[in-house]
């Protein structure tokens, strides 16, 4: 196949991942709005002058004072939110629990009249990743975007810089860093009220009490032994590196039947 023909069909299923259906709608929308331009990735600011950030999402930084230090993919990424809404155009929002940000910002699923969700344009054209922030009402839905896109190397997840770490390539440069790690169960254990996950002997995935029965449906027989991508601020304390899961977005079960 030549090189024009690839490009031809790569153009096609971007333009298919941009046109298909929305699969996280909610039952109604809270609020009707108009756009006064994108800000970045997962940002836009409205003509009321309210900044909307896109819950559930994670989009690429940009360094506007010094672009050149802008993370792989943050201009696409804005550029290709600039390219499906526009400047005027109306837009519908759908609030979760928690409405504002620490910066103030108000936090909505966003959609435009025909219902195309932004959320999963980006997740499903590689401009960003699925991130629980407190809001999760379809955390698992953009999951299953976000996990598509990743397998077919779609955007940024063809980048080595978004690629998970495996757990022998941490190092303590990684600490205070949100990071996804790759690895594989070698145990689990209670440990007085906490429960902890091993991955490869050199990673604890640690989860509280409080927090256990949130991960009932990955917490099973079959989890050692198991290939899994992992997310959270690591630290290191023991010996070993370390991060919390308080929510089950930050595990993913790999190769599954």
């Amino acid at each position: 196949m030549g090189l024009t023909r690839v490009l031809a069909v790569l153009l096609l299923a971007l333009q298919v991942f941009a046109a298909q259906a929305s699969l996280c709608v909610p039952t109604q929308f809270d609020e009707t709005v108009t756009l006064d331009y994108v800000n970045d990735g997962d940002t836009i600011t409205l003509t009321d002058g309210r900044l909307i950030r896109l819950i559930g999402i994670d989009a690429p930084e940009i360094d506007f004072q010094f672009p050149a230090l802008s993370q792989p993919y943050a201009t696409s990424a804005k550029q290709y939110l600039s390219q499906r809404i526009k400047p005027g155009q109306t837009l519908l929002l759908a609030f979760d629990k928690r409405r504002l940000d620490f910066f103030g910002r108000t936090l909505a699923y966003v959609y435009t009249q025909d219902l195309l969700h932004l959320q999963e344009l980006m997740l499903a054209n590689g401009f960003a990743k699925a991130r629980v922030y407190q809001n999760d009402y379809f955390w698992q839905c953009l999951s299953k975007v976000e996990q598509t896109a990743r397998e077919h190397k779609v955007g940024l997840w063809s980048h080595k810089a978004y690629q998970a770490k495996l757990t022998n390539a941490l190092s303590r440069d990684d600490s205070n860093k949100w990071l996804e790690v790759r690895g594989v169960v070698t145990g689990y254990e209670r440990k007085g009220q906490n429960f902890e996950l091993n991955i490869d002997n050199n990673l604890v995935v640690m989860m509280s009490q409080q927090d256990i029965g949130k991960f009932s449906n990955i917490l099973t027989l079959n989890l050692l032994e198991s290939p899994v991508i992992v997310r959270g601020k690591l630290y290191f304390s023991y010996g070993k590196y370390r991060l919390n899961a308080t929510h089950p977005s930050q595990i993913t079960l790999e190769n599954t039947p």
